[in-house]
Parts: C-alpha cells; structure tokens; sequence
C-alpha cells in the first residue's frame, strides 16, 4: 500500500540502484539526449537574444516591458508566448532583459511561460490534446507565471535589482547590428550561463541514473493523491522541450493517469529547470531562490490537484501502466557490449529528428564562435559600438524611406507581426499537407523493407529516422489546416510508430529474420494509419449523396 502511496513499483521496477553499465549509460543517454532535443530551441533563444540586443536595444525593451512593476508580468506573458524556445532558450534572453533593466520578476514571468506556451507547442498541443483541457493549463500557466512575477517584483526586485548606469543603444550601421547580434547570440551559449547548462543536464543525468525503469508506470493515477507531488519531485530536475512535454501530456490523458501530474510536468519540467535556479542564486542569493522553489511548487501542486477534481478524464486504475513517462527514467537493461560512447551515439542519433540534428551543428558552430570570441578577449568587444549616441547622429546616417525610425508602439506592432508571419510560414513548411506526408510515407515504407530484406542496419536506422519524423507530422499537419484530428487517427499513427520501433529493435540486436516476420504487422498499421488520414473529410465537405 506505501509503495502506491508514494511511489510506483511498475513491472521492471528494480530499485535506486543496480548494475554500474545500466546506470551510468542511462544517464548518459538522457544528457545526450537533452542536448540534441535543445538544440534547436537554444540555438532560437540566443539569436532572440542577439536580435534584442542588436535590433530592438535596451531603451525600447524597457519602454515596452519595465513601464510598472504591476503590469510588466503582463506584457512579458505576452511576448513569452510569441517566442519558439524551451526553458534553457530563455535563459540568453533573460540575460538581455536583464542587461536592458527589465524588472527580474518579469523576466521570471517571461522564464516560466515562454517554454511552455508558444506557436510551437500550442499548434502540437492542439494535435494532442483536447482544446478545452488545453486552455485549462494555458490559464493555469498565466495565473502561476504571472503572480510569481507580481510577487517578486514586489518583494525582491525592488531591493536587490541593480540597474544599468547607460542604457545601450542599438549601432545605426546595419553590418554594426548584424554583429552584435551574431556576437550576442555566440556569447550566450558559451559564457556564464554554460553553467547554467550543464547543471541542468547534470540534473537529467543523475535522474536517468538513478530513477528506477518503470517506477512512474502504474502509481501517478488520479486516485493517488500525492500524484501531482510525486511527479513535481521528478519533473523539477527533467528537461522537456514543448512539443515533447505536450506529446507526454496526451499520453497521459489518453492512458487516463492524473492530470495534475502533468500539469506539474508542463510547470516544472517544461517551464522551469535547474539551471534556472542557479541563475536565481547566483545574481539574488539562497532566501530568493526558496521564495521562488516554493512558491513555483506550491502554486502548481494546488492547481494540479484541482485539474485532477474538477476536469473529466480517464481513470487508471493501480492495474493499469503508461509510458507516458519511460523516457525520464533509466532504461530496464544496457547490456555489457552496449556499454560504449558509440552505442549511446547510435542510439540518440536513430531518435533524433532532422530538425534536431540541424540545431545541433548550428549550435556546434555557435559554441566554436563564443570560444573564439571568449579567447580574444578585448580584442573583439562589442561594447563600444552599443554606447548610446545622439539622436542627431541617427538622423544622419538613416534613410527615412528605407530605413525609418519606429517608434516603440510601432515596433512592437512590427515584431508581433513578424513572428506570427514567420511561426505561420514556418508551421506550413514544416508540417506540409498530409496529402504530401503520405506521399511521402511510400517511398520510406518500401525502404524499410528493402533495407531490412538486405539486412542493412544503417540504411534501416535512416529510413526509420525519416519515416517517424514524417508519421508524426500527420496529426499537426491535419489540425494547423483546421481538420479535426479522431481517436482512430491517433491511435493508427501510435500503431505504427510501434511496429516501426519493434524492427528497429531486432535490426540492432542482429536479429533480421525476426525484423523481417514484422514487416507484415508494418503493412497492416501503414494501411490503417493511411486510409485513417486519407479517408478523413475536411471540414464544410458536404457528403456524398
């Protein structure tokens, strides 16, 4: 009954400890793991950062988010939820609202809501979760991300902000502004908050370590009380990117688990993470960093007990299991010839999505600037272009045709603009119609089958890697185009993620024959899953007669 109580004993459960290859290969994986799932949000959130910095400039960030320490929360919710970026992304822009003396209880309300509600993980979300559940969370993200930052800037900020004695202003030379926002942008993954990082991901890997396989499978049903708590002490420590965390939240509805944990996984797992926390004490102490834990924790347990009360769902019962939550944990195994660098490589880069290995040699090439830039020094400071001039001086060298001055109303107007242009040009190209996805699905499908009938394990892992990326796309791709996306979809496109995994699986172990006896179970979910989305009507299609 203790063992329901506060703490799931799933099957596989195993215990804190076990054999030296699977913990500490475990943890490893779940670093390597964060690092390629982050690098396309960080990479986001520094050129964010450089674009302030370089583009928008201190006077205008304060104008638009320091006007009262009662309303800036406010207005920075709002432009949180214009930016694609996960909790560690926000981190090089929170540096910049802070150098542009933006109160620090906004940025915190900037830090809690930006990872957690943006284009991105709305539209993903939409594919995942039912919309009225998903504007449940939405309100409860801005109720706790907004008053965390009411009370900070009214206790904390107050005291202990310092402010900028010059506020800079962006260079009037538009190659001077290209520069100090690639600078920018490479300092801020290779400067103080590289800290910040690494304990975060330290943080994954102790937890990938020493979180036992299955221990999350069976306990965090919605009867269980202490569910939103127990996942709140797990979640604090996670990583999650937004789409992932709105992935974990449909599966758990769907295995009808506690909402209230995954509330407490959206808040705390999403939204906030250790490298968080230390930037909190290292600028304003330990006393402010407690105020900030407990008042984060405490504010989502109580609205996460209340989601798990007040809204219907399924009920799992303690028979019941999800994996909903698998990827936080250790794996069940890592055999002794798996026990390696090249088989965790293998491993993440068989998961990982182009879009994720793209952001990762972006952020590769990011990390060697900032190096270079952190071993010239002086030599290549940026901080005597970003003294403010004169407004005359301006006036001089700008076009008023091409190159107006916009005043802060219309450059918020402009932004805004922009980045929902871009978010929705970037959605459409990103998740094509899925006409197109299952076009593509058939040149993939016969090259699953072709790879495994030649047993070649590398082509197999490649054609999987693209053929789950394209699966996935499909209920995105149906609900940006405003179709409604069905149980019967959903469940065809989980169907065949399935089989894809399970050839995967024997193709690594060498077992081809095996692989090759799956590939008809592969047909069967192809079908259902194409004639699911292919049979699907588009909205205002009257029937046929």
């Amino acid at each position: 009954m203790m063992d329901w109580v506060l703490l799931a004993d799933g099957p596989g459960f195993t215990g804190l400890l076990c054999d030296f290859n699977t913990m500490f290969w475990s943890g490893i994986l779940r670093i390597f793991e964060a690092i390629i799932a982050a690098a396309p949000y960080l990479v986001s959130g520094a050129f964010a950062a450089g674009v302030l910095r370089g583009m928008v400039g201190a006077e205008r960030l304060q104008r638009l988010l320091a006007v009262h320490h009662w309303t800036s929360p406010l207005r920075a919710w709002a432009f949180g939820i214009l930016l694609p970026v996960c909790s560690l992304g926000a981190l090089p822009i929170a540096r910049e609202l802070r150098r542009a003396g933006v109160p620090s209880g906004t940025v915190l309300s900037f830090v809690l809501v930006a990872p957690v509600l943006n284009p991105v993980s709305i539209i993903y979300g939409l594919s995942h979760i039912e919309p009225v559940m998903l504007i449940y969370f939405a309100v409860g993200t801005f109720i706790i991300s907004i008053g965390i930052g009411l009370l900070w800037n009214r206790l904390i900020s107050a005291e202990r902000d310092t402010q900028p004695e010059q506020l800079e202003r962006p260079p009037v030379d538009s190659l001077q502004r290209l520069q100090v926002v690639g600078t920018t942008a490479a300092r801020s993954v290779f400067g103080r908050t590289c800290i910040d990082y690494a304990l975060a991901l330290l943080a994954v890997g102790f937890l990938g370590a020493f979180l036992p396989h299955a221990v999350l499978s069976s306990g965090l049903t919605r009867d269980n009380i202490f569910a939103p708590a127990l996942m709140g002490i797990v979640a604090i420590p996670v990583y999650v990117t937004p789409t992932e965390v709105m992935m974990h939240f449909g599966h758990i509805v769907r295995d009808g688990f506690s909402l209230g944990a995954a509330f407490a996984l959206i808040v705390l797992g999403a939204g906030a993470n250790v490298g968080v926390a230390n930037w909190l004490r290292r600028d304003y102490g330990f006393r402010p960093l407690m105020l900030f834990i407990c008042s984060l924790i405490g504010a989502t347990l109580l609205l996460g007990v209340t989601a798990d009360r007040s809204l219907p769902s399924g009920a799992a019962t303690q028979q019941d299991h999800t994996h909903a939550f698998d990827s936080f944990t250790r794996l069940s195994n890592v055999p002794a010839r798996d026990a390696n660098p090249v088989w965790v490589f293998k491993k993440v880069w068989t998961e990982s999505s182009v879009t994720e290995i793209y952001g990762l040699e972006l952020l590769a090439i990011l990390m060697v600037c900032g190096f270079v830039l952190f071993l010239a020094g002086d030599r290549l400071e940026i901080e005597s272009i970003m003294l403010a001039t004169k407004q005359a001086s301006s006036t001089e060298l700008t076009s008023p045709k091409w190159d107006p001055a916009l005043s802060t109303g219309q450059l918020a107007a402009a932004t805004i603009t922009g980045v929902l242009a871009l978010s929705t040009l970037g959605l459409y190209l990103f998740y094509p119609a899925k006409e197109e996805i299952l076009d593509d699905l058939i040149n993939l499908r016969f090259g699953v089958r072709e790879a495994v009938a030649n047993e070649d394990l590398p082509e197999l892992q490649r054609q999987v890697r693209l053929l789950r990326t394209q699966v996935q796309k499909l209920p995105t791709s149906a609900r940006i185009r405003f179709e409604t996306v069905t149980e019967q979809q959903k469940k065809s496109v989980e169907e065949l993620l399935y089989s894809l995994k399970t050839i995967e699986n024997y193709a690594n172990a060498g077992k081809f024959t095996q692989a090759s006896f799956m590939l008809n179970y592969f047909e069967k979910t192809y079908m259902r899953c194409s004639s699911a989305f292919r049979e699907a009507k588009p909205p205002n299609t009257p029937m046929a007669p």
